[in-house]
C-alpha cells in the first residue's frame, strides 16, 4: 500500500475512534443532574423547574457538594431554558404569583434554615420574604396574590411559649410519656435534643441556663457563694430542693447533654430525636415587612395546606385525633384551617381510611385527596378520592379498582379529571381519574418510562421524565399527554457522547402462580462467544418497585454494564407496583418466597449466550440488603455478595431502627410474643448465618437511623467468628440515603468499592 493510502486510512481509524462513544465511567456520576417540581406559568407558555447538580467544593478540592438551582423555558421550545437563580445556596418549590409577574421560592443558605424569597420576573433580584426563626417551606401564593402560607416546624419549647404568651393551655393534650412526671413541670423554654453533630459546650453554663424557679436559698445558694463564678453558676439548683434539681437537670437537657428519651419514635433519618417538632401553618401578607401569622397554634402538625378557591380557608391533613401523643395516632384526616386565624375544625374524615393531599378543584366546588385503608398500613394501595368543597359526607374513591397507589395529584384546568403517577409494571406512568365516574385512563404511552414530577396547564403538559437512555429531563407536549418532546438537555448533552447498555423485560410463574417481572441487561460492549460475569441486584422497601422508568438506580446499572458485567433485577412478591395482592405475598415471608422469585430471576439470566453461569455476584440495599444475606446463606451460587445498609435481625431492628413499624405490620405481631418470636427468628439471615460461606462485603453508614447499623456489627462478627471471609465498610456522616443523595465523594467510593470486591473474586476482564 502506497503510504500516502496508508497514512489516509490510519487517519480514518483513528478518527473513527475518536468519534466512538465512551463508556459510563465513575466521574460521570458527577455530571448527572436531577430535574424536579416543574411549574407552568398562568399562561402555560412558561415553565420553571429545579435543576440539582454535583458542584465541586471550592475551599476543598476533591469534594463536592449538591446545588440546586431555578431554571425557566418555554413551553413551546421557541428558546433554550436558561437558569434564573445562581449562588451558594439551595433553591426549590417554585410557585407562580396568579398574575405571572412573579415567583415565591425556598432559599436555604449551606447550613441555614430555608426562607420564602421573591423574584420579580420583569427584573430584579430575588429577594427575602420570610424571616422565620424556625424556616419556611412549601409556599403557596393565596387565590388574590396578596398572601403566602408556608410550613414551619416548631419545637415543643416554641410551641409551648407561644401558647403561654397567648393566655391558652399551654400543656399537650395528651399528658406527658415521661413516667411519673407532669406535662410542663420545669420552666426550661430550649428543646431538649440537640444533634449529635453540634459542638458539645465546653463547661460554663449551659446554654439557656440562668436561675430558674429558685430563690437562692439551700445548698445551691451556698455552693453558688462558695464555688463562685462559672462553676457556680452551671451547678446552681443541683443540690436544691426537688423542683430546683428538676430544673437544674431541664438545662442540662435543653442543651443535649444529656439527651433523654421518653417518646415512641426517638430515632430520625441521621441520629437520635428526644423532641417531636410540629409543622404549623403560617400566612403572611406579601410584603417582607408584613409579620406572619401561626394559624395552627399547639402541639398537633399540619400537612400539604392547600388555600380553598376563595381564600377564605386552607386545607390540610392533621392526626385523626389529638388526645393521644402523636408518635401513637397512625392515621389522618384533613382539616380546614381558617385563613384569619378563626380556628381549625374537621373538614373530612372516613372510617376505616387514612386521608391526605388535599387539593380544591378549579372551580371551588370539590377537593381531590388521598384515601390509604387505616388498618392496612404498607400494602395498601393510596386511593384518589373527591370530596365537595362543604366536606361532610358526600366523598366517594375514584381508582380503587386500579390497585395501584396514587401520587402527586393536580387537577385538570377544566375540572373533568384529577391526574396522577403511580408506580406500575417497571415504570411510573401519568394517570388521568375521570371526577364523574369512569375507567382510569393511562397518559403516558411507554411501559419503561417515568414521570417523576409534573404540572398541567389548559393546553400544555410538562413533565419530568425519565428513560431508559436518559435518567431525567424536562417534556412538554398537549394537555392529553400527546405530542411530548424533550425542552431539556441538561443530561443529555453528556450522555450523547457515552455508549449506553440496554434492557430487556422478562417474566416468570413463581410458585404461588404469580407472575415476576424482571429485566436484564447485555454488558454495554459485547464479543460474539464472550461471556461475562452476571450481576443480581436486589431492590430494598420491601415494596420498592425498579424498572427502566425508575430514576435511582440508572447510573449503577449503567456503570457495571459499562464495566463488563451481565445485570438481573427482578420485582418479587411484596414489591409495590403490581398490586395489593402482590404486595401482601410476602407478610411473614421475608426470606425463602422473595428469594425463591430473584433467584429464578437469576437462573434466567444465567442461561444466556453472553452470560459466564459460574462467575455470579449480588448485591442489593435495605430490605435489598436483608435479602442478599438471606440468599447467600441458603445457595452457594455466588462467588462475592455486597451487602449494603441492610435488616439482618429483625427482633434487634425493632427496637435499633426508625422503621421499626414493618416488624409488626409485616410479620403480624411483636417480638416479645411467642408466636412472632419464632417467625422472626425464622425469616432473620442471622440464624442462618452458619449457612454463609460466600465472601461478603458489608456496608452501613454511621448515621443510618432507618434500619440501624449494629445488626451489620452483629452481622460481621459472626462472620470472623466463624472464620469466614467479611469485609465491613462504614460511612462516617452517611444516611440511609447515602446511595442516592449522600455525599458524592462516598457515592463515588461506594460504586468502585463493590465492584473492586467482586473482582478479588471473578477476577478482570
Amino acid at each position: 500500500m502506497p503510504r500516502r493510502l496508508l497514512f489516509i486510512v490510519l487517519v480514518a481509524c483513528a478518527a473513527l475512534r475518536a468519534a466512538e462513544p465512551s463508556l459510563i465511567s465513575v466521574p460521570d456520576l458527577l455530571k448527572l443532574k436531577q430535574l424536579d417540581a416543574p411549574a407552568l406559568s398562568p399562561d402555560g407558555k412558561r415553565v420553571v423547574y429545579v435543576v440539582k447538580s454535583i458542584e465541586p467544593r471550592a475551599d476543598t478540592p476533591g469534594e463536592w457538594d449538591y446545588r440546586t438551582h431555578l431554571w425557566i423555558a418555554a413551553t413551546d421550545g421557541s428558546a433554550p431554558p436558561r437558569q434564573l437563580t445562581f449562588g451558594a445556596g439551595n433553591d426549590g418549590d417554585p410557585v407562580w404569583s396568579p398574575e405571572g409577574d412573579r415567583l415565591a421560592f425556598t432559599r436555604a443558605a449551606e447550613r441555614g434554615r430555608g426562607q420564602i424569597h421573591v423574584l420579580p420576573l420583569g427584573g430584579g433580584e430575588a429577594a427575602p420574604l420570610t424571616k422565620a426563626e424556625t424556616g419556611a417551606a412549601r409556599p403557596r401564593w393565596s387565590p388574590d396574590g396578596k398572601r403566602i402560607l408556608f410550613s414551619s416546624s416548631l419545637t415543643p419549647a416554641q410551641v409551648r411559649t407561644a401558647l403561654e404568651r397567648a393566655g391558652a393551655d399551654a400543656a399537650p393534650g395528651w399528658g406527658t410519656e415521661r413516667p411519673g412526671r407532669k406535662p410542663n413541670d420545669t420552666k426550661a423554654q430550649t428543646s431538649r435534643g440537640r444533634s449529635a453533630e453540634t459542638p458539645a459546650r465546653k463547661g460554663g453554663s449551659p446554654k439557656g441556663s440562668g436561675s430558674s424557679g429558685s430563690s437562692g436559698h439551700g445548698t445551691a445558694s451556698s455552693v453558688t457563694a462558695s464555688g463562685g463564678g462559672a462553676e457556680g453558676n452551671a451547678l446552681a439548683g443541683a443540690d436544691g430542693s426537688l423542683a430546683e434539681r428538676r430544673e437544674w437537670l431541664a438545662r442540662n437537657e435543653a442543651s443535649g447533654d444529656p439527651r433523654s428519651l421518653t417518646r415512641l419514635n426517638f430515632l430520625d433519618e441521621r441520629d437520635l430525636n428526644p423532641d417531636l417538632t410540629y409543622a404549623h401553618v403560617f400566612v403572611q401578607e406579601a410584603d417582607p415587612a408584613a409579620t406572619a401569622k401561626d394559624l395552627t397554634p399547639g402541639y398537633v402538625s399540619y400537612q400539604g395546606a392547600e388555600w380553598t378557591h376563595d381564600g377564605a380557608a386552607i386545607l390540610a391533613s392533621g392526626p385523626s385525633r389529638t388526645d393521644q401523643h402523636p408518635d401513637r395516632v397512625e392515621t389522618s384526616r384533613l382539616h380546614r384551617i381558617d385563613a384569619a386565624g378563626g380556628g381549625v375544625g374537621v373538614f373530612l374524615e372516613m372510617a376505616g381510611y387514612s386521608l391526605a393531599n388535599p387539593l380544591t378543584s378549579p372551580d371551588g366546588t370539590q377537593v381531590a385527596f388521598t384515601a390509604t385503608r387505616g388498618e392496612a398500613f404498607g400494602y395498601a394501595p393510596a386511593v384518589v378520592g373527591v370530596a365537595p368543597v362543604s366536606g361532610g359526607t358526600g366523598a366517594k374513591l375514584l381508582t380503587e379498582a386500579l390497585d395501584r397507589s396514587a401520587g402527586s395529584l393536580r387537577w385538570r384546568p377544566d375540572g373533568s379529571e384529577i391526574l396522577f403517577v403511580t408506580p406500575s409494571n417497571g415504570g411510573f406512568p401519568l394517570q388521568a381519574a375521570p371526577v364523574n365516574g369512569g375507567a382510569v385512563r393511562r397518559l403516558t404511552p411507554r411501559p419503561d418510562t417515568g414521570v417523576r414530577a409534573f404540572d398541567i396547564g389548559r393546553e400544555t403538559l410538562v413533565q419530568v421524565v425519565t428513560e431508559p437512555a436518559n435518567p431525567a429531563e424536562l417534556h412538554a407536549g398537549d394537555g392529553t399527554g400527546g405530542g411530548a418532546k424533550p425542552l431539556t438537555r441538561h443530561n443529555a448533552a453528556w450522555i450523547a457522547g457515552r455508549q449506553l447498555a440496554g434492557y430487556e423485560e422478562h417474566s416468570l410463574k413463581n410458585d404461588r402462580g404469580m407472575d415476576v417481572q424482571f429485566w436484564t441487561m447485555r454488558p454495554t460492549r459485547t464479543t460474539p462467544g464472550k461471556r461475562h460475569p452476571l450481576l443480581l441486584q436486589i431492590h430494598g422497601g420491601p415494596s420498592a418497585m425498579w424498572g427502566p422508568g425508575e430514576e435511582s438506580m440508572w447510573f449503577e446499572f449503567q456503570y457495571f454494564a459499562a464495566r463488563g458485567f451481565a445485570l438481573v433485577f427482578a420485582n418479587p412478591r411484596g414489591s409495590g407496583g403490581y398490586g395489593e395482592a402482590f404486595q401482601r405475598a410476602n407478610h411473614q415471608n421475608w426470606g425463602h418466597g422473595p428469594a425463591a422469585d430473584v433467584l429464578a430471576a437469576a437462573d434466567f439470566a444465567a442461561r444466556q449466550d453472553f452470560v459466564d453461569p459460574v462467575r455470579q455476584v449480588i448485591t442489593g440495599g435495605s430490605y435489598g440488603g436483608y435479602l442478599t444475606v438471606w440468599v447467600i446463606a441458603h445457595d452457594q451460587r455466588f462467588k462475592a455478595a455486597v451487602a449494603q445498609r441492610g435488616v439482618y435481625d429483625l427482633p434487634t431492628f425493632f427496637g435499633e431502627g426508625n422503621a421499626w413499624r414493618l416488624v409488626p405490620r409485616a410479620f403480624g405481631g411483636l417480638p416479645w410474643e411467642p408466636a412472632t418470636r419464632r417467625i422472626l427468628e425464622r425469616e432473620s439471615p442471622l440464624t442462618h448465618v452458619a449457612g454463609i460461606r460466600t465472601p461478603l462485603l458489608i456496608q452501613h453508614g454511621d448515621n443510618d437511623r432507618r434500619t440501624g447499623f449494629v445488626q451489620s456489627e452483629m452481622l460481621f462478627r459472626s462472620l470472623k467468628v466463624l472464620g469466614r471471609e467479611a469485609e465491613l465498610v462504614r460511612y462516617p456522616r452517611a444516611s440511609h440515603e447515602m446511595s442516592r443523595s449522600g455525599e458524592p465523594r462516598q457515592r463515588l467510593d461506594s460504586l468502585v468499592r463493590y465492584e473492586e470486591f467482586f473482582r478479588r473474586y471473578i477476577g478482570e476482564e
